[in-house]
């Protein structure tokens, strides 16, 4: 038993440190994008492991205390992706404690999963909460029809049914200006720009999306393509933009965090946790898929994971603030070297895989 123990733990170490590593590689590969998502999990399964090493497995050549240096390298790692999601840090995005009415803007967002029955404790969720923004996904006919009451309470909407689990619905109290469905980099899946008009008078950009997850014989080309597409619209925008939506990306991915600095966006998960919002069904493995990212002249009056209603994803509520003078509070990470160049042959990556 002792010599299978000495065998076996440090097998599962070497597993679990290239599984840490390989996500750092700049690939497309749809295995090595999915283990960008559990971090915390391998953190903790790291510790645990190195644990056990010690104390059924202690290494007695120098192979085994590599793989010991090779797990040690390893959560130095996860905890350098993750330690902006732990709330001892100093949050980027500024904690408005005030907001004039006519400046705020409460953001629902939620994946409601296109075989979830569970309606009403949504639209009961989205009365309690009463946001003036609601985006729903994955939406179909039958999701239609079930939030067709919204449109007493929200004027205005646009929407994409669709047959597949791509479905859009923007339901909003405020007027939209000039609202598109966009299917970005020639992806199959719809996401909605518009400016929202506040009741001050001020305009806000917002982009929602939800690209296709990287899974089995489906590369992250597209989804990439997707989010860096918006961040580009971000950019190029003459009003303050809300990027929101089911990203399918965790906010310490590559392309995430290039997305910010394009689209000089803030995170307000920095320095308040890490909020998974995916799988609402597992606890140990879940993690922060749905995002609601700004630029710099919003500020943050609350947020908030809301209670599950029979989704894999839970609700995400973002309580922002127009306030252009917090840009000089709170400032977005800046645009590196590459960047645009990156997500321009992204781009284009993406839209000649869809043209095949």
């Amino acid at each position: 038993m002792n010599a299978f123990l000495r065998g076996i733990f440090p097998f599962i170490g070497a597993i679990l440190v290239v599984a840490s590593f390989l996500p750092l590689t700049e690939t497309n590969i749809w295995w090595v994008r999915v283990l960008d998502f559990p971090r915390l999990q391998f953190m903790i399964a790291l510790a645990v492991v190195g644990a056990l090493i010690f104390l059924f497995a202690r290494p007695r050549r120098i192979g085994g205390w590599l793989v010991l240096a090779g797990m040690v390298a390893a959560v130095g790692c996860h905890v350098y992706k993750l330690h902006p999601y732990w709330e001892w840090v100093e949050p980027r995005a500024v904690a408005v404690s005030r907001c004039a009415d006519g400046s705020r803007l409460r953001v629902l967002v939620a994946n409601v999963q296109k075989g979830n029955r569970q309606d009403e404790r949504l639209l009961a969720l989205v009365e309690e909460t009463d946001p003036d923004v609601f985006l729903a996904m994955e939406t179909d006919e039958w999701w239609n029809e079930r939030l067709a009451p919204l449109r007493n309470d929200f004027a205005h909407q646009v929407q994409h049914v669709g047959s597949g689990y791509f479905g859009m619905h923007l339901f909003s109290k405020y007027e939209l200006v000039d609202p598109e469905i966009r299917f970005l980099a020639e992806q199959d899946v719809p996401s909605i720009f518009t400016d929202i008009r506040l009741p001050d008078g001020q305009m806000v950009e917002f982009l929602g999306i939800h690209p296709r997850p990287p899974r089995a014989l489906q590369p992250s080309t597209g989804r990439d393509a997707q989010i860096l597409a918006a961040a580009l619209e971000a950019r190029a925008s003459a009003e303050p933009s809300i990027l929101a939506g089911d990203l399918n990306a965790v906010p310490w991915e590559r392309v995430v965090r290039r997305a910010m600095r394009i689209g000089r966006l803030l995170d307000p998960r920095v320095g308040r946790g890490y909020i998974p919002t995916y799988d609402a069904q597992q606890l140990l493995l879940s993690w922060p898929l749905d995002q609601v990212l700004y630029e710099d002249a919003i500020g943050l009056t609350a947020l908030e994971r809301l209670p599950e209603f029979g989704s894999d994803h839970y609700p995400y509520l973002a309580d922002l603030c127009h306030a252009p003078v917090l840009a000089e509070r709170q400032h977005a990470p800046e645009m590196e070297e590459g960047d645009l160049a990156e997500a321009q042959t992204s781009i284009e990556s993406a839209i000649q895989d869809a043209r095949g």
